[in-house]
């Protein structure tokens, strides 16, 4: 026996409620979950750091607005998967609270569950993304190994000799210049971009290597102990580059122990037979070097003091590149490259150990290593609109990096020179002071630095504010708000730095 509805016009406000509100819920829910998923696949798909984000902040976390976005969403199979079945969620929640509410005790109360739990699952968005990710854990395991199979199988059949490239900076340049140097044209294949994981391995092995290619560099990213030696175990490296060991991601992983122990991983899983090129002008690199015994260590620097057995001498550094003479074996090549700053030369100096490890001679390497263009967004100089020339290393930054390029932007002959940078990020408790002291060492190089976002704001003006001088320092909220205000200050003969770029959750 049915029940008589408890006010008139309750059965239309249910069927309004059913057949409109809902749905649109559903829509306005599907909109908030993109953006919330753009964050999260930001953030690499890393629960924690994701939900961390949103409670830190908690006005952004609503969702409610687009915001300017420097790199979009990439609907992907796995983005797809995760937004439709967060979308399905969000809704099941809503009709099945309220439809619990309406048989166990009718009006009020199924209206007044509905209206609450329609806010709650709007409010909690992020968790409804995160339990859609963590339900899918299953199925994208069972993807992932299908696509690692296929990658292997495709390794075994081709068997390129591998090298590993790893470090806490340096390693995209260097992985480039050792796919240069390493063979003939065409013979060697370098993982595209910062395809450093281990999908992002096996996708540039499925869709890019193939049987012409007798050498293969992949470059290993981490951000916690054990993702180095995850990464060896599916390419096997013959050779592994260690090009530095430093605090970038400290707060990832924790503590300078940690990456010590991440970015060994690299010697520790080659083969007896296999090699190690590391770069001894690297405190940290060098004491690992004098402890290596298992393989043989190949070292690189320019540091005398680091007994280097590929080494550079009578460096010459203009504002249009370097010239040095590349010491190894008792022989000596006097190269020129158009890359810029010494940190380039150790790039380089490493793509020519791997290089003489393949089988090449030094004589084989200069038209090479003249050849080498910059990596995009890594110190690339690009001539400007009106006479203006820009430093591009806006890609990443680390302490080194950052000091390598405020050294470049000192050396360049110009009439004014400006730094635009948000600081340095994923410090940990050492990222105020380094960006204090990056913010001295720019007030001592630039008559202008630009500050974007607020997040290491306070650390750079305090850090610029040391230097007694004229430097002006003049703070933005965005990327965008910066290169506007760029444009009002520029004359031609100035040469502007940009140093690193937030991805766009720390912006705002």
């Amino acid at each position: 026996m049915s029940r008589a509805d408890p006010f008139f016009g309750y059965a239309f406000v249910l069927r309004t409620i059913l057949f409109l509100l809902v749905p649109a819920f559903a829509i306005v829910q599907l909109v908030r979950l993109g953006r919330a998923l753009h964050v999260f696949q930001l953030e690499g798909y890393k629960r924690r750091r994701f939900l961390d984000w949103c409670r830190a902040n908690k006005r952004r976390a609503l969702f409610l607005r687009k915001p300017a976005a420097k790199k979009r969403l990439v609907m992907t199979g796995r983005a797809g998967r995760i937004l439709a079945l967060a979308t399905i969620l969000s809704v099941l929640l809503v009709l099945i609270a309220s439809a619990g509410a309406h048989l166990a005790g009718g009006a009020p109360y199924d209206i007044a569950t509905w209206a609450i739990t329609t806010a709650l699952v709007l409010v909690g968005a992020p968790l409804v993304l995160v339990a859609a990710d963590a339900l899918l854990t299953p199925v994208q395991y069972a993807i992932n190994r299908r696509y690692l199979r296929a990658a292997r199988s495709k390794l075994d059949v081709i068997a390129p000799l591998v090298v590993g490239v790893t470090g806490s900076f340096g390693k995209t340049s260097t992985k480039f210049a050792i796919e240069a140097l390493i063979g003939p044209g065409g013979t060697a294949l370098a993982t595209p971009g910062s395809f450093n994981t281990p999908l992002g391995v096996c996708r540039a092995v499925n869709e890019r290597l193939e049987s012409r290619h007798r050498f293969f560099i992949v470059e290993m990213g981490a951000y916690a102990v054990g993702e180095i030696a995850e990464l060896c175990a599916f390419v096997k490296p013959t050779i592994g580059v260690l090009t530095a060991i430093g605090p970038a991601h400290l707060e990832r992983f924790g503590s300078m122990d940690s990456i010590r122990r991440a970015k060994h991983e690299i010697v520790r899983s080659l083969p007896n037979d296999g090699v190690a090129v590391m770069n001894v002008d690297d405190s940290e690199v060098r004491a690992l070097a004098d402890g290596t015994e298992r393989v043989p260590v190949v070292r690189y620097g320019l540091d005398p003091s680091g007994h280097p057995d590929v080494t550079a001498a009578d460096v010459e550094v203009t504002a249009r590149g370097t010239s040095f003479t590349v010491a190894a074996r008792g022989e000596s090549l006097r190269v020129e490259t158009r890359l810029l700053g010494r940190h380039a030369i150790g790039h380089i100096l490493a793509a020519v150990a791997v290089a003489l490890q393949a089988g090449r001679s030094l004589t084989d390497l200069g038209g090479a290593i003249t050849g080498l263009t910059p990596v995009e967004h890594r110190l690339q100089l690009i001539e400007g609109a009106g006479g203006v020339t820009v430093i591009d290393d806006a890609y990443n930054s680390n302490p080194d990096g950052a000091a390598a390029a405020l050294d470049v932007l000192g050396a360049m002959p110009a009439r004014k020179r400006l730094v635009v940078t948000p600081g340095i990020v994923e410090l940990g408790p050492m990222q105020a002071e380094a960006n204090a002291r990056f913010g001295e060492h720019a007030a001592r190089v630039a008559d202008t630095i630009i500050v974007v976002a607020s997040l290491n704001r306070a650390a750079l003006v305090s850090g610029a504010a040391r230097v007694d001088g004229g430097t002006g320092v003049i703070t933005t909220d965005s990327l965008a708000e910066a290169t506007a205000t760029l444009s009002g200050l520029l004359a031609p003969g100035d040469v502007v730095l940009f140093e690193n770029d937030l991805p766009d959750q720390y912006e705002g």
